[in-house]
């Protein structure tokens, strides 16, 4: 069984987020996420509703680099507070595995142009 790795993280109204992760097996060795469908949502801490959709791309797949991203559209809609987020990634034959989980603490920011 797989059990997810924790990052907290932190976010900022109005501004992009982007975050990079490498999926490696314990010994360090990426894996090969080729054909795979990355998945993860950012939902209420305590009732788990889904508040906001990472956007998911492959920066490497062979070598397992993803790229999460959270636009400006997005990070104005999440309400000040703290959530929590979870990453999953889909293999070719449908099996799922949970490889990233955390808090999420959306902060104000004063500019807005």
């Amino acid at each position: 069984m797989l059990y997810p790795a924790t990052y907290d993280i932190v976010v900022l109204q109005n501004a992009t987020f982007r975050m990079q992760i490498t999926a490696t097996q314990s010994g360090g060795t990426p894996v090969n996420l080729s054909g795979y469908t990355i998945d993860s949502d950012i939902c209420g801490s305590i009732e788990g509703q889904q508040v906001a959709t990472f956007i998911p791309s492959f920066v490497n797949a062979a070598s397992g680099v993803v790229q999460l991203l959270l636009p400006p559209a997005t990070t104005s809609g999440i309400g000040v507070g703290r959530y929590a987020y979870d990453v999953s990634a889909t293999q070719p034959g449908g099996d799922r595995y949970y490889w990233l989980k955390g808090s999420v603490t959306v902060e104000s920011t004063c500019s807005r142009n």
